[in-house]
């Protein structure tokens, strides 16, 4: 079947869009549905919350009756229409709140519109909808549209574009507004940037970073062609204090701070992350574990794979960049080792694997408190690191991961409808490498046990320096309101822990003396290891005296050598 949307922004300081759907008739219950969910962001975010003023009416104008069955579902009843004539068409019409600033929803101001599709566009109800039409109106004061959408408007003043079908249709986000727009070729092939926000004066080549980013990942997958994209669009927002991702089939949308350009290491981080969304082209978009996609936009769609679909990403991105020669091996080096720090810090690694993290994304990753790292681990950060370890168990073979990847990419082209599943991951990965070596991966996916990084470092020419630091430690973290202190959250057996001070609580004193934000910003010059202090905290209304014992700082990685800079140059960039 067929539809036509119109989205209407007529007064953009409201927050508003107005979008209209006209579609045929089929059968004689009709049910439209806002998505629960984006894909490539697994949490449950009820988009529909937003949704109001929803109408039905017939071609000739004649309201049409409709329910709404629940919570983001509406549904057209031909049986209900009074007069019984015959009607063709329909028309529903609503109207949206959009304004959360992230990549995985809408925003629209006075200064600009970002469109994301599942968060705004209804679909229909088991109904194969191709080649949909969508029309956008806007004030004359914007000037431009970036989209991935195919272009087919016929005058330049209207906006009109079309996709092969509405997974298509919502897989493309829309910058709407003044945005500053470039772009570069890569093997034949545009590449677009739209860049709204401020970059502050800084030094570095964003554009020809980009296009190197494009041409590293694009060769290390074997090459661009038109069947991947024809046209590929990058949407970014330079806000302060923002970061993020979302990849699409043919484009991405970033978010970051422009504040970060002022160092280097922030920048490299910018880098990383065009470099993730680029690389999810292949990975998640295409190799895809078989629960994503065709997508259920009703509810959670499950599935026990992130590791491959994030953690491989998250290894390559960092890596990518390096072999794009925008990275010196010293600062990978230290990439790796702040990751790695990350890991030994979360102690939920213990209690959490890669693949359970994966599992409980919709109810974890993405929706944090204070216990949050005591009780899991990011499939993001351990599936990257799982992901470093196979690679040095495949370099100890002559192999490498590139090559498996390949093995992946290769798999998916010859069933581009059809994911993958856990059990055929494995089965390829036996074949490419062999039983002992799949078998050692699946342990790291399947269990908790603390992964072996110096084996795999010294594998690839690097050395880790685990030091002890005698600094004092607690596991207390610590907000403020105003003057007072309260707690954030409490590490796991760590002298808070031990000495059962919990989150929310409020520091009060320090053996009996007042403690406010500024005393509390320098305690760490205060405190002396091993000594016992009387801590006073207000919990919910009640003062308690607490026994706290002051650590130390667990082993962290302090360095990671380079001691063999030509078997590191071939492990990590040329292979």
């Amino acid at each position: 079947m067929n539809l036509n949307y119109l989205v209407k922004i007529d007064n953009p300081a409201s927050h508003i869009a107005q979008v209209t759907i006209n579609t045929n008739w089929t059968g004689d219950l009709m049910t439209f549905f806002l998505p629960v969910w984006s894909p490539g962001s697994y949490m449950v975010r009820d988009y529909s919350r937003h949704v109001r003023s929803f109408r039905a009416h017939a071609e000739n104008g004649e309201a049409l009756y409709f329910s709404q069955v629940t919570k983001n579902q509406w549904q057209v009843d031909k049986n209900h229409w009074p007069l019984k004539k015959t009607c063709e068409r329909l028309t529903i019409t609503y109207e949206i709140y959009l304004h959360e600033v992230s990549v995985r929803t809408s925003y629209i101001d006075d200064s600009h519109a970002f469109l994301q599709g599942p968060s705004y566009l209804m679909g229909i109800l088991n109904a194969k909808i191709e080649n949909p039409q969508i029309e956008f109106r806007f004030p004359p004061a914007w000037s431009k549209i970036s989209t991935a959408l195919k272009d087919i408007s016929e005058k330049r003043e209207v906006f009109l574009y079309s996709a092969r079908n509405y997974d298509e249709l919502i897989d493309c986000p829309v910058e709407i507004g003044c945005q500053e727009t470039d772009g570069f070729m890569v093997q034949n092939i545009p590449h677009e940037l739209a860049f709204y926000g401020t970059t502050y004066p800084h030094r570095w080549k964003v554009k020809a970073d980009m296009q190197t980013i494009v041409e590293t990942v694009s060769q290390f997958m074997g090459g661009l062609s038109k069947d991947l994209y024809d046209r590929y669009v990058f949407v970014t927002h330079f806000l302060p204090g923002i970061y993020g991702g979302l990849e699409h089939s043919n484009s991405t949308a970033l978010h970051f701070d422009p504040f970060a350009f002022s160092s280097r290491s922030g920048y490299t981080r910018w880098l990383g992350l065009v470099t993730h969304e680029y690389f999810h082209l292949w990975n998640v978009k295409r190799i895809r574990p078989r629960a994503l996609g065709p997508f259920n936009y009703q509810q959670e769609n499950y599935t026990d794979m992130l590791w491959l679909s994030e953690g491989l990403t998250s290894f390559l991105d960092d890596l990518l960049v390096y072999r794009a020669g925008l990275t010196t091996l010293e600062e990978y080096a230290e990439t790796m080792k702040d990751n790695i720090n990350s890991y030994l810090k979360t102690p939920g690694r213990r209690f959490h694997s890669a693949e359970a993290s994966s599992f409980n994304a919709w109810v974890k990753l993405y929706r944090p408190d204070e216990n949050s790292p005591n009780s899991s681990i990011s499939y993001y950060l351990k599936g990257a690191l799982v992901f470093f370890i196979l690679h040095t168990k495949l370099l100890e073979q002559k192999k490498n991961l590139r090559e498996f990847v390949l093995v992946l990419w290769k798999d998916y082209q010859r069933r581009p409808d059809l994911g993958l599943t856990k059990d055929e991951f494995f089965k390829l990965l036996t074949e490419f490498a062999n039983q002992k070596t799949s078998d050692e991966f699946l342990d790291l996916v399947e269990n908790t046990q603390e992964l072996n990084f110096e084996m795999a470092l010294k594998t690839v020419g690097l050395k880790a320096h685990f030091d002890q630091i005698e600094k004092p430690y607690t596991g207390i973290n610590a907000k403020y309101f105003d003057e007072r202190i309260m707690v954030s959250s409490v590490i796991i057996d760590t002298p808070a822990f031990h000495a059962g001070i919990n989150a929310e609580d409020e520091i009060i004193a320090l053996d009996g003396l007042r403690l406010l934000k500024k005393q509390w910003s320098e305690i760490d010059n205060l405190w002396q290891i091993n000594k016992s202090y009387r801590v006073t905290v207000s919990r919910l209304g009640r003062l308690l005296d607490l026994a706290l014992i002051v650590g130390t700082l667990p082993v962290r990685v302090n360095k990671i050598e380079i001691v063999d800079s030509d078997l590191a140059l071939k492990s990590l960039k040329s292979f």
